[in-house]
């Protein structure tokens, strides 16, 4: 079975056009989920292939909303490119473990740019689980800060979809229990659960499991 395979861009910064490596579909195995629902794969860790990069700017963002960027947002991240002049990442199948953190700092900082901020912490918390691959616990912990910082921002500032506001509410507060602030964790998940106790979102779910645990921790 064949594993990766490329596909066209145009960057909406520079204007180049590219190929990116992608993943087929039936490539990914996931074996099963840790608690915070990070993924573990069988075979090819995907996780390391989620971002698309211009390999003349590095204009970096996930593939679902690469072309979506406003006239203003460009010239901001023209800006950016001058700090990133020299910055060279390999984007092949062959990439690092730190070509993948690379994209995904770029990724989260331009989001930001961009004023996505819940975009921005999906990417401080991919950036998270790949350390956790690694074993690199300062850094994925630093990481995890970063994510709860967007997360909340998010929460605090955008127009959230109803799927949004419960991812945001359970990474809120999956990430305060892992960084062993169990009071914040408590709170974060009794918001979710009188916000949306009705739904059969599976952070819901797995926000009960990880509520007990934390309870039972006290």
């Amino acid at each position: 079975m064949r594993t990766f395979w490329h596909k066209s861009y145009v960057c909406p910064v520079c204007n180049s056009q590219f190929e990116a490596v992608r993943i087929f579909t039936d490539a990914i195995k996931i074996k099963s989920r840790e608690s915070d629902l990070k993924p573990v794969y069988d075979g090819v860790n995907a996780l390391m292939f989620q971002l698309v990069s211009c390999p003349k700017c590095l204009y970096t963002s996930f593939e679902d909303d690469f072309e979506e960027l406003h006239i203003p947002h460009v010239e901001a991240i023209k800006r950016m490119h001058e700090k990133l002049k020299g910055f060279e990442i390999e984007l092949s199948e062959n990439k690092s473990v730190r070509d993948a953190a690379a994209q995904y700092n770029i990724a989260a900082v331009m989001y930001v740019a961009r004023e996505k901020f819940f975009r921005a912490a999906e990417s401080f918390l991919k950036l998270a689980w790949l350390y956790r691959d690694v074993n690199a616990l300062d850094e994925e912990k630093k990481a995890l800060e970063r994510a709860k910082e967007m997360f909340l921002k998010s929460y605090m500032e955008e127009d959230l979809s109803e799927d949004h506001q419960i991812a945001t509410l359970f990474y809120l507060g999956e990430i305060e229990k892992r960084l062993g602030n169990k009071r914040e964790a408590t709170r974060w998940f009794s918001e979710l659960f009188k916000r949306f106790s009705k739904s059969d979102s599976i952070y819901v779910k797995q926000a009960r499991q990880e509520w007990q645990e934390v309870a039972f921790e006290k």
